[in-house]
């Protein structure tokens, strides 16, 4: 009974050792079979993930019309960064739609006064979608946006007007420049049509091609390696160190976005606000100077209301601290370099940064149309001719009244009524506070950090 025991132990010893490479050699094949997926799916984890919540700006390609479910095409006006790395190129194409028309109150009340009936309206469009170069479709969702409006960007003057002849001088040149921008620039059939339209009761509505909506992502994004893993494999992709040219310091070029409203109506000198730099900055060397995420705490310099006899809002800061995504903090001197205006209005930014309205042929506008009104009371008019020229304000309507009845003071009224809202809504209307909303961007432009020159860190 021992003998035997102890014989069947042995055999157990030796069929252990005999299966133990068997064992070993199964599941080293099964490991082999279960890691490799996650070997290669960390070999093309090159995608990058954009954050839910990171602002995106998008530009319509072509005019559309002004209806519900309307698909919208367009590009993307700015480069999204993800991870300090280069996520949805500038150009790539978005696809979205129209989700609500709201009714635009400030447009149809001004309208009115030109005999225009059109129900305007504002498009809230939300975007589902992006299109890379290469083809490669990147699901997302946004937030849905009404700020839609053609975009400008503002740049700081050479120099301010120190008389009022030089700013009369300056307006007139405004002026002349905006109407030979109408007259010669590319799309004059289009822009024709479109004011015989506005001469109408009633017209179609569209939105304009160069429309611009800001939305943010309801959801993080997910954009494959490549293409972006392509451009960010080699030099990083960000916006360069620029030299400036009035000295041999470099200066610093931030663009970010605005964490929060600002506005001339409510606004305080000496209050501070928040924007987040959207673009990593790397300098000649390829080192990272500026991150992706890095904050900049600016102050409310300068913030005039709006106020009667359309004097429009004022607003001036600039920044005093670069907060980095470390906790580190930096004591920068940094001014307003340029921004994206939507607001619909015709805005310049002085030499120091501040931001107004400019209004284009504040005085010579008002002086053609009481001079084409005044035509037809002289003595050699003529009564079709002279009605059609003076008969302003009314639209089609007013010179269709004017030449018919071939009454010299009637078309005279029509035009002087022209006038009259000429100068009511340059001179006497209540002005517009300029607001500057949340995801604005901006361009600062830093010329010291901490005493040092921008490139020594």
């Amino acid at each position: 009974m021992f003998t035997s025991h102890i014989l069947r132990k042995q055999e157990r010893h030796l069929l252990a050792r005999r299966a133990f490479p068997f064992l070993l050699g199964s599941f080293f094949i099964f490991f082999l079979g279960v890691a490799r997926p996650a070997l290669c799916q960390d070999d093309k984890s090159g995608e990058l993930i954009i954050p839910a919540g990171t602002p995106i700006e998008a530009k319509l390609s072509r005019h559309i019309p002004m209806k519900l479910g309307q698909p919208v095409e367009a590009t993307l006006a700015h480069p999204v960064y993800a991870n300090n790395k280069l996520a949805l190129p500038e150009g790539a194409r978005l696809q979205g739609s129209v989700v609500s028309l709201e009714p635009d109150r400030d447009l149809r009340n001004d309208a009115r006064l030109n005999v225009d009936f059109t129900p305007y309206h504002k498009p809230t469009v939300t975007f589902t979608g992006a299109t890379l170069a290469d083809g490669t479709k990147v699901p997302l969702s946004t937030t849905p946006s009404s700020d839609g409006a053609p975009a400008i960007h503002l740049t700081p003057s050479a120099s301010k007007p120190s008389t009022l002849i030089a700013m009369g001088v300056e307006s007139v040149k405004g002026w002349i420049s905006s109407t030979r921008e109408a007259l010669f620039s590319p799309g004059l059939g289009d822009r024709m049509v479109q004011l015989f339209y506005k001469q109408l009761p009633y017209h179609p509505e569209r939105i304009q091609q160069g429309t611009t909506w800001t939305c943010e992502l309801r959801e993080p994004v997910t954009v494959p390696g490549p293409p972006a893993n392509a451009v960010n494999a080699g030099n990083p992709i960000g916006h360069p160190l620029s030299v400036s040219d009035s000295s041999d310091k470099k200066n610093l070029e931030l663009h970010a976005y605005l964490d929060e409203e600002l506005s001339s109506a409510n606004a305080k000198v000496g209050q501070q606000f928040q924007a987040t730099v959207t673009e990593p900055v790397f300098g000649a060397d390829h080192s990272l100077i500026v991150p992706q995420g890095a904050v900049l705490i600016g102050r409310v310099t300068r913030a005039n209301p709006a106020k009667s006899f359309h004097r429009d809002g004022k607003l001036r800061f600039d920044f005093r601290q670069l907060q980095m995504p470390s906790g580190t903090q930096e004591q920068i001197t940094g001014s307003l370099n340029g921004m994206e205006a939507k607001s619909g209005a015709s805005l310049k930014m002085d030499s120091e940064g501040g931001v107004q309205s400019q209004q284009q042929g504040k005085v010579i506008v008002p002086l053609i149309l009481t001079a084409l009104a005044s035509r037809p009371l002289s003595d050699d008019w003529s009564a079709q001719g002279g009605a059609a020229v003076g008969s302003n304000g009314m639209g089609l309507i007013g010179r269709v009244v004017g030449i018919t009845a071939a009454s010299r003071n009637l078309a005279a009224g029509i035009g002087f009524y022209g006038a009259g809202v000429s100068v009511y809504r340059r001179w006497l209307r209540h002005g517009k506070d300029l607001t500057f909303p949340k995801d604005n961007r901006i361009d600062i432009e830093v010329s010291q950090r901490s005493g040092q020159q921008l490139s020594q860190r």
